[in-house]
């Protein structure tokens, strides 16, 4: 965040922050206008898709999803969220096109409630393991039809 909040005139890191997490986004048509930008200037024919999944390590237990769990960027089981992220790539370059944070089993439990509900976590969201996320990614992207690939 801080990057993007320093290239605005009077702009704040915990002001981007703030306005990120308390604004309601509509992101289905941001993330279409996302992917057809991209595939406006990258896309290619032989384009490929990837999925991976990466850590953030987090010294408290305010953030949502966060738990003792493996942290790749640390190489160690720490206290972090993880996200799953879908990739597009081609000879012109490559970008991130979809995530999806891993809520820990924990997190998905009648004991976590309050927790979910201090992190306003949506009451219909189950516990999925990595791979049917990063699935329902590549089959959402597939769906859309704007990012060609090989």
């Amino acid at each position: 965040m801080e990057p993007m909040a320093l290239r605005v005139a009077g702009g704040t890191s915990r002001g981007l922050q703030r306005f990120s997490s308390d604004v309601h986004w509509d992101e289905e048509p941001m993330q279409w206008n996302s992917h057809q930008l991209g595939a406006d200037a990258m896309g290619e024919p032989d384009g490929v898709r990837r999925v991976a999944e990466t850590g953030l390590g987090k010294k408290g237990q305010d953030a949502v999803g966060v738990a003792r769990q493996y942290c790749g960027p640390l190489g160690t089981v720490e206290n972090c969220q993880v996200g799953v992220c879908a990739g597009y790539a081609s000879r012109q370059g490559d970008a991130l096109v979809d995530k999806r944070l891993f809520l820990p089993e924990a997190w998905c439990t009648n004991a976590s409630t309050a927790r979910q509900t201090a992190c306003k976590v949506p009451k219909e969201l189950a516990f999925q393991r990595k791979p049917p996320l990063a699935a329902a990614m590549v089959a959402a992207i597939t769906r859309e039809g704007l990012l060609p690939f090989k």
